[in-house]
């Protein structure tokens, strides 16, 4: 029996590739979900300081509002930024659909609505991606828009 390195060699080379592929992939999935993460994080370090009655959606005293407008304006700007790099494709789908559904539902809430609609009005275009997204219902994808 005679044996064809050529052929042995060329299905090495093309497992090696493969391989390679495969092992890229998995470092790229594995370096977005670490940057997904990151800005989870950032939620979750901004989130605590906001009081308990903010979150579930009670109002807030106008004695609280002055510190809590500030950690709110905060949570827009985190937002408008998570909107962006999805639109610079650098959040995956199913992170994207949370990350909505949670500006949608944090946007519903008195205290987020109120400061949301004051900086429209006294500052529009100071969160341009947030703006956008809002006018589309919250239907489009933000990585549809480049």
């Amino acid at each position: 029996m005679d044996i064809n390195w050529n052929t042995i060699a060329s299905i090495a080379t093309a497992i090696g590739v493969a391989l390679g592929v495969v092992q890229l992939h998995l470092s790229k999935k594995l370096a977005q979900t670490q940057f997904e993460d990151s800005l989870v994080q950032q939620y979750r370090v901004l989130a605590k300081d906001i009081p308990v009655d903010c979150l579930i959606g009670k109002e807030v005293s106008q004695e609280q509002w002055p510190d809590i407008r500030e950690l709110i304006f905060n949570y827009l700007d985190l937002s408008n930024e998570q909107i962006a790099l999805r639109a610079n494709r650098r959040i995956g789908k199913k992170t994207w659909k949370d990350w909505k559904d949670g500006i949608i539902e944090n946007l519903d809430k008195p205290a987020f609505s109120r400061l949301w609609d004051e900086v429209k009005e006294s500052s529009p275009g100071t969160f341009s991606f947030l703006e956008k997204l809002e006018l589309s219902g919250f239907n489009d994808d933000p990585k549809s828009w480049r």
